[in-house]
């Protein structure tokens, strides 16, 4: 396990315990979850989907609790909002957090 040389407390922390914190406390928490959650979403399309299927569809942005997806197309879009519920609860477990509640799915180029 990485430890840092940071003394609090009488005994040292690891990196896993003072991380969260520091993020938290720098004022990017938003950031930071922002981009695990587009990172995690690829990741999960992917696994579930396939690359080719998940290419068709885009993770734009994330913002309080809304993930913002783009896709070109009908049948990706179709296909996603049937599993909406499941692939939100995928994330947000491969996440280790509540951190997405919706999906807004849009279409691109039609």
């Amino acid at each position: 396990m990485l430890y840092v040389a940071c003394f609090v407390s009488n005994m040292w922390e690891s990196l896993k315990f003072i991380l969260p914190r520091a993020v938290k406390d720098a004022g990017i928490n938003e950031r930071v979850t922002a981009v695990r959650v587009l990172d995690t979403a690829t990741q999960a399309l992917v696994a579930r989907w396939g690359e080719d299927k998940a290419a068709r569809v885009k993770f734009l942005s994330f913002n309080t609790g809304t993930l913002k997806v783009e896709t070109e197309s009908p049948a990706a879009k179709q296909m996603l909002y049937q599993e909406k519920i499941d692939f939100i609860n995928t994330l947000n477990n491969k996440l280790g957090e509540r951190a997405v509640m919706a999906l807004d799915i849009r279409s691109r180029g039609f």
